[in-house]
């Protein structure tokens, strides 16, 4: 409980001493991932910081347009210390947030993952569909309550078919076979467009 309460009342007097982040230019950034998930699958996005200061806690939202973000994960090897960290997991829009409590813990300046954020994808969804991953309200501090400027970056989750097009429940010969059968123009419904960009090719 001693610990919770000293991790709220330093991020509780960051935020309140801090003012706006100001953006920047130098290549300063927290970045939501890019990446690829089938339908009917939990989409895993990384939310990263690459930071010139050292960071000693955090604050952010995320929003996975149109989809519900149902779990926030510290699992960053950043938390293997004395961190500790909340958010409002699962909403549509999700507050996350976290606080170390000791200097010694701060983060060193570099390239880190800080969370990842659980979207589900349900099993209707068109391929091809773009999720947008949204980061708003971004806040960082140190230590000493200052914070260093910071420049959010959103990222995505498109959404693919299963490649296993035989059903088996494995993927091997026979669907690069049926991927091949398929090759070329395509229409909404074959099931070899994995991406659904109308077209069964390299991509």
């Amino acid at each position: 409980m001693t610990k919770t309460f000293i991790v709220g009342s330093v991020l509780t007097l960051a935020m309140a001493t801090a003012s706006t982040t100001a953006l920047a230019g130098d290549g300063t950034t927290l970045k939501a991932s890019d990446m690829n998930c089938t339908q009917g699958q939990v989409a895993e996005v990384q939310i990263r910081a690459n930071t010139t200061d050292l960071i000693g806690g955090f604050m952010f939202n995320v929003e996975a347009i149109g989809r519900t973000v149902d779990e926030v994960r510290f699992d960053g090897p950043i938390f293997d210390t004395s961190w500790a960290g909340w958010d409002t997991a699962p909403g549509a829009v999700v507050n996350v947030s976290a606080a170390c409590v000791f200097t010694e813990d701060q983060v060193a300046p570099g390239d880190h993952n800080l969370v990842t954020v659980e979207v589900e994808i349900p099993a209707d969804t068109p391929a091809g569909t773009i999720v947008p991953v949204d980061l708003t309200n971004v806040m960082f501090f140190n230590y000493s309550g200052d914070t260093p400027a910071l420049d959010p970056r959103n990222g995505s989750v498109k959404v693919f078919r299963t490649s296993d097009l035989s059903g088996n429940g494995s993927v091997g010969a026979e669907d690069l076979g049926l991927l091949i059968a398929s090759w070329g123009p395509a229409s909404p419904k074959t099931l070899a467009d994995l991406d659904g960009n109308s077209d069964v090719n390299g991509a």
